[in-house]
């Protein structure tokens, strides 16, 4: 078998040098690929376009090797350039919310025993304009806390500089809502909203790994909307996304659809995020592509 393993050096973990070259010498020594070809990301974008350059039938795999920016990136590159190429994820990042919810082997035995068995689930991705997400996507409260991690904080704190920069966030801002206008099969309306968001997987630190578990091939999209709420009802919030149970409370409407579109419905820019990337400002349309990623799996 012949690989492509797309590197992001920045990565959050600094072992990971280490853990790939243990990866290519099972894989090596095992006999189970005879060509690796490996490309390290120098800038945004480099990912993506390293993806949507392979050929079909160029490569039996890749492997995006990062945090939720990097799959992203590979993702949309692989989709884009339609090679239909299979792909690993070999989480490495400080922001891993795909790896949380996937769980793809982290030692290097059971990433290599993996591809051994070579496993395949062809996984849904969501769909925002003419970018894809395999996540989620946010908009409000919460949004955008990503890019405001500095890369220094990210390293010396991990994921708890997110939580840390979240803080500070609703610090600012408060109970600050968003008018927003939602239009789907399912929900038509406007709403103030602290926050919303459209996902694919419930991958996603904070009040969000409160939805019960759901399928990456269930062909829908699960949207949350975070309604105006008085300060005291946010601990009951947490509590709830703690059992898992978030999706019960009053003051949030969850409902599956197949599309939708989102607005804003003041003259205020409301900023989205995908996959905890900026992705630009309201209006956006959200779209499940079934089964449109070949993901290997244990």
């Amino acid at each position: 078998m012949k690989a492509k393993f797309i590197i992001n050096p920045s990565s959050g973990k600094q072992n990971f040098l280490k853990s790939i070259e243990s990866i290519v010498g099972c894989l090596v020594l095992n006999q189970v690929v005879d060509h690796i070809d490996v490309v390290y990301t120098k800038k945004v974008g480099d990912a993506l376009e390293e993806a949507r350059k392979i050929r079909k039938g160029e490569y039996d795999f890749v492997v995006s090797v990062g945090g939720d920016g990097t799959l992203n990136d590979v993702v949309n590159g692989l989709l884009e350039g339609g090679s239909e190429t299979p792909l690993a994820v070999l989480s490495m990042g400080t922001a891993n919310d795909f790896a949380q919810y996937a769980k793809p082997p982290q030692t290097p035995e059971a990433f290599c025993r993996m591809i051994m068995e070579f496993k395949i689930r062809k996984i849904d991705v969501g769909k925002i304009n003419d970018r894809y997400f395999i996540n989620r996507v946010s908009g409000g409260f919460g949004a955008n806390v990503n890019d405001k991690v500095s890369q220094e904080s990210k390293a010396v704190l991990g994921k708890l500089a997110y939580y840390m920069e979240g803080a500070l966030d609703f610090s600012k801002k408060g109970m600050e809502t968003v008018r927003i206008r939602l239009d789907s099969k399912q929900f038509q309306g406007e709403r103030d909203v602290l926050s919303f968001v459209v996902l694919n997987t419930c991958a996603g630190f904070g009040i969000y790994q409160g939805m019960p578990d759901k399928d990456m091939q269930d062909g829908v999209l699960d949207v949350l909307i975070v309604k105006k709420m008085a300060l005291g009802q946010v601990s009951t919030l947490g509590l709830r996304a703690l059992t898992r149970k978030m999706t019960n409370h009053p003051k949030v409407k969850h409902f599956q659809t197949k599309r939708i579109r989102i607005e804003s419905a003041s003259k205020e820019d409301v900023s989205v995020d995908f996959d905890g990337q900026t992705f630009g400002n309201l209006p956006v349309d959200l779209s499940i592509v079934p089964g449109a990623l070949k993901l290997i799996v244990p």
